[in-house]
């Protein structure tokens, strides 16, 4: 109970320390809490504590502890996580070979992803849509898309989370034509429900290899209101494509939406400069009056 209640873990702690005789289910209660708290630390800290103490981990230990060396990319953690899954006979648990393929994939062995992924006994559509969007994170869209096609012809129903899987490997490989079609499959497909991911990564598909005129029809049309980042991703494909009308017109639309938003000046700021327009000086005696500032990018190397 307190391991689910918001953010505060203290009464759980205290609950756990005092109890002499802990089972496998109160490691792995605590354990999960911290890994979706994003607590990598004190996860593995615990997960350490559990196997000196002698309790042997489930699936759902397991599967908390994988997720942990997905979150942190610790792929020599991971590494050794999978081999007590093989040497507990686990390797059959679906659940445990869907978080496998993903962590091998976020730590860059796509090649160790698949090599799961074709050893699994059974799989379902989140095993297909794991490995279709762990091909299209590493730049392998053909693949991704070949991957797609065969768990439809497999008879696996994609699912809104699939569809999404291969739009994004799409996105990532500059499959313009093969995205539209995968769109246009989507939308007369009524089993699945378009959500404002698949919009975003579709018009940004559109925007990024220059298809302006389509990327702003889908974004008239959609049927839910576009967000901040469809508006900025698609002036930033206008100018980069020379279309600087149009991407002054969506500039100048995102400022009305988001006054308080500085990066939105910077934006058309930055639209203006790219035409050789001094209307930018204007824009930034507006963040001034409106006493706005643009927050700096810092990047960590750890």
């Amino acid at each position: 109970m307190y391991c689910k209640r918001g953010n505060e873990m203290r009464p759980a702690e205290l609950i756990f320390e005092k109890v002499s005789l802990k089972d496998v289910v109160m490691w792995s209660s605590m354990i999960g809490s911290y890994s979706q708290r994003g607590d990598s630390v004190k996860a593995l800290q615990l997960f350490s504590r559990m196997r000196a103490g002698g309790i042997d981990p489930n699936s759902v230990t397991l599967l908390a502890i994988i997720s942990t060396c997905t979150s942190l990319s610790s792929l020599q953690i991971g590494c050794g996580v999978h081999s007590y899954v093989l040497k507990s006979g686990l390797n059959s648990d679906i659940f445990i070979g869907n978080a496998l393929i993903n962590m091998y994939a976020k730590c860059g062995c796509l090649t160790d992803s698949h090599k799961i992924f074709k050893e699994m006994p059974s799989t379902d559509s989140v095993s297909w849509s794991t490995m279709v969007e762990s091909f299209g994170r590493h730049g392998r869209g053909n693949e991704a898309l070949k991957l797609f096609l065969e768990m439809q012809a497999r008879g696996i129903e994609p699912d809104a989370v699939s569809f999404l899987s291969v739009l994004s490997a799409c996105n990532h490989a500059g499959l313009v034509e093969e995205g539209k079609k995968i769109f246009k499959h989507m939308v007369e497909d009524s089993k699945v429900t378009l959500s404002l991911e698949h919009y975003a990564c579709y018009i940004n598909l559109l925007g990024k290899f220059g298809e302006l005129e389509d990327a702003c029809e889908i974004l008239r049309s959609m049927p839910m209101k576009p967000s901040s980042r469809i508006w900025s991703s698609l002036v930033t494909a206008c100018k980069v494509h020379g279309s600087l009308g149009i991407a002054e017109s969506l500039a100048h639309h995102l400022v009305r939406k988001e006054p308080q938003n500085a990066a939105n000046y910077t934006l058309l700021s930055m639209v203006y400069a790219e035409a050789g327009n001094w209307s930018g000086v204007e824009v930034r005696r507006l963040m001034r009056v409106h006493r706005l500032r643009k927050c700096y990018g810092f990047s960590r190397i750890s």
